[in-house]
């Protein structure tokens, strides 16, 4: 059954994307730019519970999908690998201080840095589902007994954020659960799920508390 659910969300993701108009790009120098990172918080073909892409203004359409592995979505955003959304290989993580490496790993060298920095990342989008979900969709042992931080009013309904949670996602550009979370905001979106503060306001927004909130991996 939540298998059925989350096809039928992939389609009207689908169905969607181009929902968003040029606005939501941003500012002028964003209007500017021809490529974008993005997220999207809807299922992806190969399982995923959300989608990293990057997004090419079209012609006939707002933007094109250039849809990416996480892995790849975070050495581009990282500027370990060459992207066309970040073309002077900047570390975007860095720059909008999603999180600090520590010491430890800068006095190791590079190649501690790139290793710590993806896998930091990578722990960040795996807590993206709980933004979205009251319980992990997916039939699994190891998370059956983990709960998102989504609190909708009826719980039967575990695949959807309630009104006032997507209050709070509207500042990342989220109008519909549909939409993707563009450029700059992005990095706060992934900035914001790993900080508890966040976590908390966000769950207890819902007019619940829950002490299911996620550090994860702590900085040293």
């Amino acid at each position: 059954m939540k298998n059925k659910i989350l096809l039928i969300l992939f389609v009207f993701s689908f169905h969607f994307s181009f929902s968003q108009i040029n606005k939501k790009f941003g500012n002028k120098s964003e209007l500017n730019k021809e490529y974008f990172f993005a997220i999207r918080l809807m299922p992806s073909l190969n399982g995923g519970l959300y989608q990293c892409a990057i997004l090419k203004k079209g012609v006939s359409a707002p933007y094109d999908i250039i849809n990416l592995s996480v892995n790849s979505w975070i050495r581009q955003a990282a500027g370990y690998e060459t992207s066309k959304a970040n073309p002077t290989g900047e570390n975007l993580l860095a720059k909008y201080n999603v999180f600090k490496v520590p010491e430890k790993a800068k006095k190791i060298g590079d190649s501690e840095i790139v290793m710590y920095t993806i896998k930091k990342t990578e722990a960040i989008f795996n807590n993206l589902w709980r933004v979205r979900y009251s319980e992990y969709p997916y039939f699994s042992l190891s998370k059956k007994n983990e709960k998102g931080w989504a609190k909708h009013p009826d719980p039967q309904i575990t695949w959807l954020p309630s009104d006032s949670q997507m209050q709070i996602l509207r500042a990342f550009g989220i109008e519909e659960l549909s939409d993707f979370i563009i450029e700059d905001k992005v990095f706060l979106f992934l900035k914001a799920v790993r900080d508890r503060n966040w976590q908390n306001s966000y769950i207890q927004s819902a007019g619940t508390f829950s002490e299911d909130s996620q550090e994860d991996i702590p900085d040293e």
